[in-house]
């Protein structure tokens, strides 16, 4: 019945006209992601590879700004130390004047000055630091043996001096070390070069559709902390995949995710390299020059949408194509499945069966006509076959699952119930208890000296003492009450129904002289005795099953302390 049910809802199933406008779409569906794939692999690869390029040579175009500007400090300082009116010079008016007109050809250089070997400024441009204590300083002290130049730092004594600006006034500084004509050394020229340079270089050096397009420069210090880049960034921590490929004097351009989160592609590369500033104060800066990948390839996804929707247009034009000509050829197909509905529901009815006409338009439609019925009556032979079957292996089942139940739950040496039985017989009787009001107990027994009967009789002889003892116990308690074997020589009795606490106790002393009566094994006879613990459950409590088993238990090791053979009642 189920089946002619079925049979009887044929719209569930797709029409042949569906199918093929299906199968349609699908084929352009297909078409359309393998050229979105070749775009995306082609076009976006090039489109990668494209803007990749262009960030690499804007981070070797900073670079070598960077070293320009560098090694051009480094050429002035060397040049204001050679100068006959510094080198000589015995008043701090005529050293001014040269330091006045270096500083005005170059106003990036925030401040210009010598000191004596004592380390106070002998002159500076505009006067700015004279006789201050600059011993201190890390320019003057690696200025006394070479031209050196010290790192990106920013303003110590000239933050005060020096007029506000938009930006925290940050230097670098060029250093070298100043002799007379007799070749005594007796001062050092420093300049310090404002940091203002190097934004100005990155501005200058992004165009406003890069910038539009979230393109960015960072200089790096050595030790990664950023000293040019966006606003939140600067004078923090960074670490890249690029910026370790340019520490190491690497160059080129990466994918790769930033801390943000977000995926850039990035240009690497680094100051100081030689070439330009070969022989001259270099400092080693990583040069990163990052776009965000969409931003990036934002042409390349544009080309993909609009063959998307392309491809679309396509589809759907092609969909409705095909189900005009799908439905010119499943014309047939329709006659013949609106005959099989009749029959379906026919036999439901009882009704008799309307004869499948035979259907010329083409061969397969008569085929399927003329196997239609043997078809039916086959299928259902088949489900009566199943169902007789199904029955008979339910039963089956159930007979074996009883049979395994039963294996499960009982011990296969003394055919008592095991562990598992224990855990599952022991929460009933507590619930029985608090429902009767009646207390319950668990009694724990434990053979002394059952190790030397193993050790001198044997295995064998045990396993047979152990028999012997379970259905001693057994035969002692009531039949309400459950025996179990937990393992080895430990047993565990359920005591149900009991009138007051002291029964189990009485229980326990009715059951100790039957453990003490000799066991009669193939090869001797042995005396042995047993340490019962006992764990009352009184009704009302909120006592769990393993904290009264664990009771018990302990109750049991306080009888085998006592001296043995005894009953300890837990506390």
């Amino acid at each position: 019945m189920e089946k002619q049910s079925h049979l009887s809802s044929p719209s569930r199933r797709p029409r042949l006209v569906t199918l093929i406008t299906v199968g349609v779409c699908a084929t352009v569906a297909l078409s359309t992601a393998l050229q979105l794939a070749l775009v995306d692999h082609f076009g976006t690869s090039y489109a990668r590879k494209e803007a990749e390029l262009r960030l690499q040579q804007l981070s070797w175009q900073m670079r070598d700004s960077l070293d320009r500007v560098v090694a051009q400090a480094a050429g002035d300082v060397r040049l204001v130390a050679s100068l006959a009116q510094v080198r000589e010079a015995r008043d701090p008016a005529s050293a001014r004047a040269v330091l006045d007109s270096l500083q005005s050809g170059f106003p990036d250089y925030a401040w210009i000055g010598v000191a004596g070997n004592d380390g106070k400024v002998f002159a500076a441009a505009g006067g700015l630091l004279e006789q201050a204590d600059v011993s201190a300083r890390p320019w003057f002290r690696q200025g006394q043996g070479s031209i050196t130049a010290v790192d990106y730092h920013p303003a110590v004594l000239l933050g005060k001096l020096l007029p506000q600006a938009a930006d925290p006034w940050r230097f670098i500084d060029m250093a070298a070390p100043v002799y007379r004509a007799d070749g005594q050394r007796w001062g050092v020229v420093g300049v310090h070069l404002s940091w203002d340079w190097a934004r100005r270089l990155a501005r200058n050096l992004l165009t406003p559709a890069l910038r539009e397009y979230g393109a960015e420069i960072l200089v790096v210090r050595s030790d990664a902390t950023v000293l040019l880049g966006p606003d939140r960034m600067e004078e923090q921590p960074l670490n890249t995949a690029s910026l370790k490929l340019a520490q190491a004097g690497g160059t080129g351009a990466v994918r790769e995710t930033w801390p943000d989160g977000k995926t850039y592609l990035t240009g690497y590369s680094q100051t100081g390299q030689v070439g330009l500033n070969a022989g001259a104060a270099t400092l080693r800066w990583s040069v990163l020059v990052r776009q965000p990948e969409a931003a990036a390839l934002a042409d390349a996804r544009t080309l993909q949408r609009l063959l998307l929707w392309l491809s679309i247009g396509v589809g759907v034009v092609m969909a409705l194509v095909a189900a005009v000509l799908a439905r010119r050829l499943t014309l047939p197909m329709d006659s013949l499945s609106r005959v099989i509905e009749q029959r379906a529901r026919a036999a439901t009815a009882g009704d008799p069966l309307p004869p499948i006409p035979a259907n010329g338009s083409f061969r397969e439609a008569q085929v399927l006509s003329q196997a239609m019925r043997q078809m039916v009556q086959s299928e259902e032979r088949h489900i009566h076959l199943l169902e007789t079957m199904n029955e008979q292996l339910e039963t089956t089942v159930r007979a074996r699952t009883a049979e395994l139940e039963h294996l499960v739950m009982r011990d296969a040496l003394t055919g008592l119930l095991n562990r598992r039985a224990l855990m599952q017989a022991l929460p009933d009787a507590m619930r029985r208890s608090a429902r009767l009001r009646l207390p319950c107990a668990v009694m724990f027994l434990d053979l002394d000296g059952f190790k030397n009967v193993n050790d001198t009789h044997g295995h064998e002889e045990g396993d047979e003492l152990l028999r012997q003892f379970g259905q001693r116990i057994v035969q002692a308690v009531r039949g309400t009450d459950t025996v179990a074997r937990l393992a080895g020589d430990e047993f565990v009795v359920i005591l149900e129904n009991l009138t007051q606490a002291g029964d189990a106790e009485v229980m326990g002393h009715k059951l100790m002289p039957r453990l003490r009566e000799p066991f009669i094994l193939k090869t001797a006879s042995v005396h042995l005795s047993a340490s019962i613990g006992v764990a009352v459950f009184m009704p009302g409590s909120s006592e769990g099953l393993e904290a009264l088993l664990t009771r018990a238990d302990r109750a049991m090791y306080e009888a085998k302390r006592g001296g043995k053979n005894m009953i300890a009642l837990a506390e």
